[in-house]
């Protein structure tokens, strides 16, 4: 075996060959001297040094000179087929023994490791501690996954990463998954129990711009340890190519899983990385407490999509075509995809700019793919010295009211009577409640859209107007409806509302909240020109007339002008 120096390797660009990093072979030889010329990976002709009328290459990146009566050789180690298998195998052997000492360490169900040979200075390697300003965040939780089998469990994690992104959203704000090159492609030759292997890129995001968007990239595989029961293991892309584009690392980390009855199974979920320390901001405590990013609240927020995907329709006043639940699941999912697109590190360029600093607490996009007014967003997360169910409550009726305020042409005393319910789309324990609202102004009739969404972690109010088209379209049933299936049902996605994260252990009965307020502010194309202070004002307007509520009707407590404009500051850490 070639020895250490070849544990990260890249491949050669036409026959594949893995190479020492750092020097690979030209084509060719120099006639009449034969001399193997070698250039540096990654070092471009103008980086290259002459001399002797020869181009050269620095000290530390030594090639053959012409010019002097001693060459000296270098070499390439080559790798066959067989040994670049054997490396991954190793790797993935390591990584899968690495996941199942953790869940035996924490105490669950998981008895004994696997027996896989000396494997120890891979599995040192895992646990190498991190470089300064980083750090590890380790947890394990356990559930039991109600009508979801071992097999299918495997299945999700697996075979598509969209539908894996589908269950984890919010906290997995986007996934691409693609097949797996080179050696790793004939992993299950090397071990028949590996089912499935996939290269991952995944981004998780909190509902909030003061947090970085966390970026990474990883190997997974399935594997069957034995009849009905499982295991799927993360392990960063760096073990195999140290250039993925990342700021974070999944160390191995994966989900275990059996069968538990006959039609449920029961999951060991492990979390397991390297990321960077945190920056002290209003989400420092529950990122530092690993509520923000634990396993905990990836086994929740699984329960809580597959819960959803489970809706029923109640308290109906009008029919509803036989499609209308499947459209409202998307609709609303596309809506909470906005959200965390605003809030994102890093926006889609395509549909939002950024017009406001980095540094400025409240962010404001131009929301591009809107072209019937002058678009904008605004952001800001700000904390409340209340419990986070007593907020979610109170912001359901605002944010309707501000919904309606928007499009519905209605006085100011309108505003606050309550719309008509036509019905609601929820599951079984509530958690999750989509409802459409109705409310006849001067203009004609406006519909309101709304899901309110919650759980002990991460809690969201989004609401959108609907007109009354899009609603005999996509919803009604009877001689209004001309329902239709297409991609332009799903044209405007653009909501306003709120998530609310709580500020230290309790859940929902936590002592605080972290309140994250997005409003769309439209503006007339044919009217005076906008500028970004001139939508920061008006932004402003609704964040302290929502804080100042917030204070009176839920805290119990007056606030000052002064005061609620030193927190939109960024300057104060409660209200």
């Amino acid at each position: 075996f070639p020895g250490p120096s070849c544990i990260r390797l890249y491949a050669d660009d036409d026959d594949g060959d893995f190479v020492d990093e750092g020097f690979a072979e030209k084509k060719g030889k120099d006639k009449g001297k034969g001399i193997t010329e070698c250039k540096y990976k990654g070092t471009s002709s103008a980086e290259l040094k002459t001399f002797g009328g020869q181009q050269m290459l620095s000290a530390d990146q030594t090639i053959p000179r012409r010019d002097l009566s001693v060459a000296f050789k270098t070499y390439k180690r080559q790798l066959s087929n067989y040994q670049r298998l054997q490396l991954a195998n190793n790797y993935c052997k390591a990584a899968y023994l690495e996941v199942m000492s953790l869940a035996k360490e924490a105490g669950t169900w998981v008895r004994a490791k696997p027996r896989l040979g000396n494997l120890d200075d891979l599995v040192n390697e895992f646990r190498t501690p991190p470089l300064p300003g980083r750090k590890m965040e380790v947890s394990i939780a356990t559930a039991v996954i109600p009508d979801v089998l071992a097999s299918e469990m495997a299945e999700m994690m697996t075979l598509s990463s969209n539908l894996w992104s589908k269950l984890l959203f919010p906290l997995v704000k986007h996934v691409e998954g693609s097949n797996v090159v080179g050696s790793l492609q004939y992993l299950s030759y090397a071990d028949v129990s590996i089912k499935a292997a996939v290269q991952m890129y995944a981004e998780l995001q909190l509902p909030t711009t003061l947090v970085p968007t966390r970026y990474f990239e990883f190997l997974r595989y399935g594997k069957e340890i034995m009849d009905g029961i499982y295991i799927i293991v993360d392990v960063s892309s760096r073990y195999s190519d140290p250039f993925a584009k990342r700021n974070s690392e999944r160390r191995p980390s994966g989900v275990i899983i059996r069968e538990h009855g006959p039609e449920d199974c029961e999951i060991i979920w492990i979390e397991n990385v390297e990321v960077d320390e945190t920056r002290e901001n209003l989400y420092s405590t529950i990122i530092g407490s690993n509520l923000a990013y634990g396993a905990h609240r990836w086994v929740t927020t699984l329960l809580w999509n597959l819960k959803r995907d489970k809706s029923s329709f109640s308290d109906l006043k009008i029919d509803v075509h036989p499609g209308a639940g499947s459209f409202l699941l998307a609709l609303t999912q596309a809506m909470k995809r906005f959200f965390m697109e605003c809030v994102s590190q890093h926006p889609d360029e395509a549909a939002l700019t950024v017009i406001t600093s980095g540094e400025d607490p409240i962010r404001i996009l131009h929301n591009k793919k809107l072209t019937e007014y002058v678009s904008f967003v605004g952001v800001n997360s700000f904390r409340v010295q209340a419990k986070p169910l007593s907020v979610f409550q109170f912001l359901m009726k605002k944010d309707l009211q501000l919904e309606f305020r928007v499009f519905g042409g209605t006085e100011t005393n309108e505003v606050h009577e309550e719309p008509e319910l036509l019905f609601t789309f929820g599951t079984d324990d509530k958690s999750n409640i989509i409802s459409l609202h109705k409310r006849v102004t001067k203009e004609g009739i406006v519909y309101g859209l709304q899901e309110a969404s919650m759980d002990e972690y991460c809690s969201f109010i989004l609401s959108k107007t609907l007109t009354e088209d899009t609603v005999n379209a996509h919803i009604v049933c009877g001689n209004k409806s001309i329902y239709e299936d297409s991609k332009s049902r799903m044209a405007n996605i653009t909501p306003s509302g709120f998530a609310i994260m709580p500020d230290g252990p309790g859940g929902l009965h936590c002592d605080a909240s972290l309140v994250t307020f997005l409003v769309q502010l439209y503006y007339d194309p044919l009217g005076n020109p906008v500028d970004v202070e001139f939508v920061r004002k008006d932004f402003l307007s609704d964040l302290n007339n929502i804080i100042r509520e917030l204070n009176e009707k839920v805290v119990g407590e007056k606030m000052t002008g002064f005061e609620i404009i030193h927190l939109t500051q960024g300057k104060a850490s409660c209200i």
